[in-house]
């Protein structure tokens, strides 16, 4: 091959964009997908990044090598030098991008290419490209994001080897910032003083980038697809993340109503802020419990702060990835136990470990599958590593005072993973003198598990409906996949009928079913899951008093009405236009 230069990104870089979901919309409005909740009014910026060009062959592979190795060693510096100085999402994904520059897979194939004769920056970028494109083919949403931290990672490499210095992005108070798709990186070097919401062409609802812009209450929008072009740069701009539609250019009439509406939320956000330490209870008396998720011993703090009344889900997959070996038993008692006392005596639900071959670690032997969101994951992985799941359940056991944390198992399908966990767990208490009874529940994620729920729940002590995964298998489409994010809603009548199912089932065998996944923190979801007969309600740990606040608004009789109205709508768009119609009759 001759000399020339790689500049133009390949086929691998990027997923082609979504289909727009442009359907029946009047003109000047673009809907997308909620990935970030909040309503912003601000001024349109395009962020445009220009590939950065790379020779494609080099100066020999000694020359190459040591390029190579010096550039990943400066990244890899980078990186560590922020250790500390990150909490939660921002810990996660540096970790992430760290534990991507010390693959040997991703090393070797780039030696390949400079023992070829390639340039350093060449070889780099055809290794990450790859493996980006084989992770967005496996068909998992977490792999999918994975592959954008590879590209992010291929950019800061590249930049070490050119000397091309990311400029300072500075963006004027007030931008929402437009792009056709954002790297993590990115998104963390933004003011949030300054810019006040995200509007992306590609991206999934549960990316690294939507995990960040929840993470800085940056309201966000993806999967528009290609309509997102005609917004011009200046243009003045409304986005409603909650409502899934960005107004483009808005006469006077209507800019003057969004800031009144904006001025509204600020204020309700104040009041609920200042009312979140009390009691969540509907306003006919029903009480429903307002929990938050949690993914760190930080987000515990920020929980305290917003006034959860515990936890409904403690990821416990943050203490596993990104390492060499597995977490002993002190470790993660630690860690629950700093949690629970963080939570002052709240319920605290942990998490069995959620990992497989969609959240692969690489000291667990578990083979590369070829669909791994249907393949060894969650429960499975713990069952078949019986040394992992007795660690971890030795570890929530020693946490004090015993019963604050229960135990909730991942991805079941069958009564004889209830029964499985129950053995050790019991085995354990009786070693550990621990006379308490020690709830154990499940998480409802799979179809099979919502529809046996009624048989699950005689072994169950509580379900928890994952509502992510649910809504992936119901509609069979990939929430990680640009070209179908756009349709993935949780309000599709049949994830509706699903969750029904496992609340009629729970019911019958006396079991109180929650929420965990993201309907808990979408406020158009809330009514319905009340009135579906959903009792714990488990949100990112921001929206939580918003959440209480909503729920003391409401009538669980008349959200059973509206629910069983939506359970027959003929489609997500109709179910969030019948519930926004309903919250106004709320409020009147």
């Amino acid at each position: 091959m001759g000399e020339g230069t790689d500049a133009a990104p390949g086929p691998v870089a990027a997923p082609p964009p979504p289909p727009s979901p442009q359907v029946d919309l009047p003109e000047g409005q673009l809907a997308g997908t909620l990935a970030a909740p909040g309503y912003a009014i601000g001024t349109a910026r395009w962020l445009r990044v220009a590939e950065i060009a790379v020779p494609v062959d080099g100066q020999g592979p000694v020359v190459e090598g040591a390029r190579l190795d010096r550039a990943l060693s400066a990244v890899r510096d980078r990186l560590a030098a922020r250790d500390g100085t990150e909490a939660g999402a921002g810990a996660a994904i540096r970790a992430a991008h760290i534990a991507f520059l010390d693959d040997p897979d991703l090393r070797d194939a780039a030696d390949r290419d400079v023992a070829a004769g390639r340039d350093a920056g060449h070889a780099w970028r055809n290794a990450t490209r790859a493996q980006a494109a084989t992770l967005r083919r496996l068909g998992d949403a977490r792999l999918a994001e994975r592959a954008d931290d590879l590209l992010d990672l291929e950019r800061q490499v590249l930049g070490e080897l050119t000397g091309i210095v990311e400029e300072e992005t500075a963006f004027a108070p007030g931008t929402i910032l437009i792009a056709d798709d954002l790297l993590p990186s990115q998104v963390m070097a933004l003011d949030p003083a300054c810019v006040v919401g995200l509007v992306v062409e590609r991206g999934g609802p549960t990316s690294h980038v939507a995990i960040l812009a929840a993470t800085m209450g940056l309201p966000a929008l993806v999967a528009i697809g290609a309509p997102i072009g005609g917004i011009a740069d200046g243009a003045t701009l409304i986005l409603d993340a909650d409502g899934g539609i960005v107004h483009v250019a808005p006469d006077d009439a209507m800019l003057t109503a969004a800031h009144g509406q904006a001025h509204a939320r600020a204020a309700a956000r104040a009041a609920a802020l200042e009312q979140a330490e009390q009691t969540c209870i509907t306003a006919d008396g029903v009480r429903i419990e307002a929990f938050a998720n949690l993914g760190s011993a930080e987000d515990a703090v920020v929980a305290m702060a917003n006034g959860a009344e515990g936890s409904g889900l403690l990821r416990t997959e943050f203490l596993f990835l990104e390492r060499d070996h597995a977490p002993d038993a002190d470790e993660q008692a630690a860690l629950y136990g700093t949690i629970a006392a963080t939570l002052q005596g709240r319920p605290l639900i942990v998490r069995l470990l959620d990992v497989g071959g969609d959240k692969p670690a690489s000291y667990l032997p578990i083979a590369a599958e070829e669909n791994p969101a249907l393949g060894l994951r969650g429960i499975r992985v713990a069952l078949a590593m019986p040394d992992i799941l007795e660690t971890q359940l030795r570890a929530i056991l020693s946490v004090r005072p015993a019963g604050q944390c229960r135990i909730m198992i991942p991805m079941v399908a069958s009564v004889g993973e209830i029964t499985a966990v129950r053995q050790v767990v019991d085995r354990l208490r009786a070693e550990l003198g621990i006379g308490e009874r020690v709830e154990v529940g499940i998480m409802v994620e799979t179809p099979a598990a919502a529809v046996t729920s009624a048989t699950l729940a005689a072994h169950a002590d509580f379900l928890s409906i994952g509502t992510n995964d649910l809504t992936q298998y119901a509609l069979a489409m990939d929430r990680g996949n640009p070209a179908v994010a756009g349709g993935i809603d949780g309000l599709h009548p049949a994830v509706l009928q699903l969750i029904a199912h496992t609340t009629d089932g729970a019911r019958r065998r006396g079991r109180w079913v929650g929420v965990c996944g993201g309907l808990a923190s979408d406020r158009l979801a809330v009514p319905l899951l009340i009135g579906l007969g959903v009792t714990e309600l488990s949100a990112s740990p921001r929206f939580v008093p918003e959440l209480k606040a909503l729920v003391r608004r409401l009538d669980s009789r008349a959200c059973h009405g509206l629910a069983i109205r939506a359970l027959a709508a003929a489609s997500p768009r109709e179910v969030r236009a019948m519930v926004r119609e309903f919250l106004l009759e709320v409020a009147a």
